[in-house]
């Protein structure tokens, strides 16, 4: 379905804050409590929203994200839905996709030591090992996470993934952050019972996490029924030189309809994801990327992500 303008307004409100009330929403985009609750029920019941996510700053959890891509050698539907549910079972992975392109599969996991990284990595290619072509790892030095601008217009905020040391949290905050991951919307009521702690402690700490920046609370939107095009780059550099990766990054993320964007250590220096309704629009974006710093991007491979498996975003 194509939303609409009020469909929209809604959408954003929850992508900037998944946890805010019908009633704050409705003061902000000036519909009634009644219209924004019957919105929001219909966009879930459509499917539209798949999810309330959460997204963490993985730095501050003392979390290390890394990433690992595969090409096959060729599977059939069945070996590969046995394939993904096996690997989709490692608790370290948090975002496991299959795609088309340069990659057929793409792995994200976050470790606490980085010699955790062989025993992910090992695991992941002995289960897999039978049908892997090529494979390679990168690292994620920095990662943003942008609110969806482009739903209403509007400035889209940043929030940093990568950014800060490690704080300290006890058994209450990961149980809450698990919780959340599952369901950033979850009440707190409901979060107090599960977590077997009371609304007043629930309520402290989510206070704290926000103000220690450890959070956001997103929506995850089902691309097909929303008639909305997902598209991951890769962004191979032949110059990163301060100035010209500086003009380039905020090229990035002045864009309205990027998402993600992940700076890296590996084969390609960037992952910047983006959400476009039209897909001349981002033929157009790519074009003009490439012509305006033709000095510094060596190429770009844009990855079609088909499913997602799995996609917590956060595993403690």
């Amino acid at each position: 379905m194509r939303l609409n303008i009020k469909d929209r307004k809604v959408l954003a409100e929850l992508d900037k804050n998944a946890r805010i009330s019908c009633a704050q929403i409705g003061r902000k985009v000036g519909l009634s409590l009644e219209v924004v609750n019957y919105r929001i029920k219909k966009l879930e019941k459509l499917g539209i929203i798949s999810k309330y996510q959460t997204v963490v700053n993985y730095a501050k959890l003392g979390l290390i994200h890394f990433k690992i891509c595969l090409k096959f050698n060729g599977l059939s539907l069945q070996e590969e839905e046995k394939l993904y549910k096996k690997l989709g079972s490692i608790k370290e992975v948090i975002w496991l996709v299959k795609c088309q392109g340069d990659w057929d599969c793409m792995i994200s996991c976050t470790v606490e030591d980085y010699s955790e990284i062989d025993l992910i990595k090992d695991k992941i290619v002995s289960i897999a090992h039978k049908h892997i072509l090529d494979k390679t790892v990168s690292f994620s030095s920095e990662i943003w996470s942008f609110t969806r601008g482009y739903l209403s217009n509007e400035q889209h905020k940043k929030f940093d993934m990568v950014s800060g040391n490690k704080l300290r949290l006890d058994k209450i905050d990961i149980k809450i952050l698990r919780l959340l991951a599952d369901n950033s919307r979850m009440s707190i009521i409901n979060l107090a019972t599960k977590s077997n702690t009371t609304i007043k402690v629930v309520s402290t700490r989510l206070k704290k996490l926000l103000k220690e920046k450890i959070l956001s609370y997103r929506i995850l939107l089902d691309y097909e029924k929303a008639n909305i095009n997902f598209f991951k780059v890769l962004i191979y550099l032949k110059d990163t030189k301060s100035e010209r990766l500086n003009s380039l990054i905020d090229e990035l993320h002045s864009n309205p309809h990027i998402i993600f964007n992940l700076k890296v250590i590996g084969e390609w220096e960037f992952e910047s994801e983006f959400e476009f309704e039209n897909e001349s629009d981002f033929k157009k974006f790519i074009q003009d990327l490439l012509n305006k710093h033709n000095n510094i991007i060596k190429r770009i491979s844009i990855i079609d992500i088909i499913k997602e498996y799995k996609y917590p975003l956060f595993s403690k």
